[in-house]
């Protein structure tokens, strides 16, 4: 390590961007008090980044990052003056350092999202933000309804989903009445690869909470996306598993996949408190988003297996 004055590493953040083209990253910024010349390389299908004569001005350990290709960013002091940090890759991806100089200090990891945008390439998905118009859904204990909160998370979702190059189609965009009928015939006259219908849970109890996604029987991928879905939103939201189960009306969908994601229980005071925030909304968007990623990847992975 070398005499110079210590850099320390005072904030980690990411973000997924657009660059020229409209291609997708993500980026992971590493700001720092002084200049320092990190040693970067490929490791275990993430990368890891080497700074000497650095120290954490933050708390070391995981930072939770999951945006369907990052899942976590790893600081670590490992010696004296000697800090690592390491992008862990839920795909491997090819990458691009630079370094801004300014205050602060910032190292900019970019990182390739074409895996993804290759899954969502072609894929139509239609979002069903339940109920609408004079059919409420469900009433939270400070009367916040159903209606209203699962659209601006359709919105996210659909914005997700757009970004990856896939088509999205909403059953609606505004607060109105639309029957399952016509819902479905979306989907079905559109040839959709998912149906995702984005609802919430009601209970008597005001004490019971938590995630769960319904599934329709008659396709077995539905099950699949389901299992996944609730995998990633959990993970997300940190809320009780509520698990999965059957789901109502598929007769109406004629075999294509279809889910109804049950994202919180909006008579828990405390779940109902977090929809009133657009961060949740905004959450639950990316953790549905993730576990489609997933979805998508599990079937170009039988695929290939196939070939």
């Amino acid at each position: 390590m070398s005499s110079r004055k210590l850099s320390r590493i005072t904030n980690i953040w990411s973000k997924v961007v657009k660059g020229e083209g409209g291609k997708i990253f993500s980026r992971i910024v590493i700001e720092a008090t002084e200049t320092f010349e990190p040693v970067i390389r490929n490791r275990n299908g993430g990368v890891l980044l080497k700074a000497d004569g650095v120290v954490p001005n933050m708390p070391e350990g995981s930072i939770e990052v999951n945006d369907g290709l990052v899942r976590e960013v790893l600081l670590n002091q490992a010696g004296p003056g000697l800090t690592e940090v390491s992008v862990h890759l839920h795909h491997p991806a090819e990458w691009r350092m630079e370094v801004a100089e300014g205050i602060p200090f910032r190292t900019i990891i970019t990182l390739d999202r074409s895996f993804i945008s290759e899954l969502f390439q072609g894929r139509i998905i239609v979002i069903d933000p339940g109920h609408g118009g004079e059919d409420t859904g469900a009433r939270g204990p400070v009367n916040l309804v159903e209606k209203n909160v699962v659209l601006p998370i359709s919105l996210n979702l659909k914005e997700l989903f757009e970004q990856a190059g896939a088509q999205v189609i909403l059953t609606r965009s505004k607060d109105e009445k639309v029957s399952f009928k016509s819902r479905a015939t979306v989907a079905r006259d559109a040839g959709a690869d998912l149906f995702i219908s984005v609802h919430t849970y009601s209970n008597s109890d005001s004490k019971v909470g938590g995630t769960a996604v319904l599934y329709a029987n008659s396709c077995r991928e539905s099950l699949e996306a389901a299992v996944l879905v609730k995998e990633e939103l959990v993970k997300k939201l940190k809320l009780a598993d509520r698990g999965f189960k059957e789901r109502k009306k598929h007769y109406l969908l004629q075999g294509v996949p279809d889910i109804e994601v049950e994202v919180v229980t909006i008579t828990n005071w405390v779940e109902e408190g977090l929809l009133r925030s657009p961060t949740i909304h905004k959450k639950a968007a990316e953790g549905i988003f993730n576990g489609v990623k997933n979805y998508f990847a599990a079937a170009a992975q039988r695929h290939e297996v196939l070939l």
